[in-house]
């Protein structure tokens, strides 16, 4: 009964972290979470977002803005060689 209970609660605790994986725009680790790496969707979800999506847009200005910019452009770069 219990395992069941966490495995419940476990499932119920993605779908969230997947609609703010959306939202903020990263979705390569949606994708790789979608793939049975799960545990990424929950650090996607505490991330920084895109500085062009949904979620960067909305709430991000100043230095955080400024912080996600210099994110994105190191992680294009990373795979862009």
């Amino acid at each position: 009964m219990h395992a069941e209970l966490i495995g419940l609660v476990l499932v119920a605790s993605l779908v969230p972290a997947a609609i703010v994986t959306m939202l903020k725009g990263r979705w390569s680790i949606l994708l790789a979470a979608l793939c049975l790496l799960f545990p990424l969707l929950w650090y996607a979800a505490f991330a920084l977002a895109a500085p062009d999506s949904w979620w960067g847009r909305r709430f991000y200005r100043g230095e955080k803005l400024e912080r996600a910019k210099t994110f994105q452009d190191r992680w294009s770069q990373r795979f862009a060689e």
